[in-house]
């Protein structure tokens, strides 16, 4: 079944083909989860989402247009069931942890790399942990997963410029916590 497309497949599942929507599932597995664990921040948050998706692109398949990709449907309601995760999480007041965000770069220094980078990192993860999930989401499917302003907008049905803003604003948040920070090695610098 590799070589049929996933809009194929949407279509045979759609019609009660349960290889088919397994073939889906396993296509699309790692990918549902990434952007799920880069919106909730979490794996168990993640883990939940991904399963969620999987179950309501189950009942849309139905609605599913085959004309179109399969790939930006799937990836919206990825992005929109795990904000609903997300957000029945922080009513349940779990709190995230720096270590449950998805790696940018190892905060540890190594050789070559100085404890301020590591200090740097942990500065990264705490602006990261202390903006809100849109921003922190656009950042990350950006930096991390490498998605374009179109596929960001598509995966989280906002328009382009609301993904540039997004990302500005997350950016400058980031910003702003490296800056003192900035300022601290350029004092050490000087004497």
């Amino acid at each position: 079944m590799n070589e049929v497309g996933d809009e194929t497949l949407a279509q045979r599942a759609a019609a009660g083909d349960m290889e088919a929507f397994e073939e889906l599932v396993n296509r699309h597995r790692s990918a549902v989860y990434r952007l799920a664990r880069t919106v909730t921040g979490n794996h168990h948050d993640a883990d939940d989402a991904a399963q969620e998706t999987f179950v309501r692109v189950f009942r849309a398949l139905g609605s599913f247009d085959p004309n179109r990709p399969f790939k930006p449907w799937l990836k919206r309601i990825t992005y929109n069931t795990s904000l609903n995760v997300l957000r029945s999480s922080k009513v349940r007041s779990r709190q995230t942890t720096s270590e449950n965000l998805p790696e940018i770069a190892d905060p540890s220094p190594g050789p070559g790399c100085s404890i301020q980078a590591g200090q740097t990192m942990e500065k990264v993860d705490e602006a990261l942990l202390n903006m809100p999930g849109e921003l922190r989401a656009t950042l990350l499917l950006r930096t991390v997963d490498g998605m374009s302003y179109k596929e960001i907008a598509a995966a989280t049905g906002v328009r382009i410029g609301t993904v540039m803003s997004r990302l500005s604003r997350a950016r400058e948040r980031v910003h702003e916590v490296l800056e003192p920070a900035g300022r601290v090695v350029q004092r050490g610098a000087k004497g």
